[in-house]
């Protein structure tokens, strides 16, 4: 467990830097390095089910924790330090918007597999991945459009 923590972080790392240069230049912040990472890591979750059903899942969750959750993690510490720097007066809307990046999918994903616990739909699955990789970027349309705020 030591050894993956020292793993996250190491990953971390080159975010952590490349965030700090990017505030030192003055660079925009269009908040999308997470979403992005994040569609990538679940379209290819998804692939890993399509392609082979019955051992897709082994080979999806041991690619997510190789690769996807850090992956995912050095985004949103990436995410993090850039919006703290942009929202810099008002430190309270920048950890809103952090937390809209990460609570957003997983109160969709929650939900909707508790939607699918109920009524039983097979393939609902695939529309709870869309879901969640479409609630993904509603913080950079948000950054986006109220840019005039940065």
């Amino acid at each position: 467990m030591a050894l993956y923590l020292v793993f996250l972080l190491l990953v971390s790392l080159p975010s952590i830097f490349l965030a700090i240069n990017m505030n030192r230049r003055g660079i925009r912040l269009l908040g999308l390095y997470a979403p992005v990472v994040f569609t990538l890591c679940m379209l290819k979750v998804l692939e890993s089910n399509i392609r082979l059903p019955e051992s897709g899942s082994l080979e999806a969750s041991f690619l997510m924790m190789l690769y996807g959750f850090p992956l995912i993690i050095g985004s949103l510490v990436f995410t993090l330090i850039r919006l703290c720097f942009v929202y810099s007066e008002k430190l309270w809307k920048a950890f809103l918007i952090f937390l809209s990046y990460i609570l957003g999918p997983l109160l969709v994903g929650v939900l909707a597999i508790y939607v699918q616990s109920i009524f039983q739909i097979d393939h609902f699955i695939y529309v709870i991945i869309f879901s969640m990789i479409l609630v993904s970027y509603l913080p950079p349309i948000y950054l986006y459009y109220f840019d005039r705020d940065q």
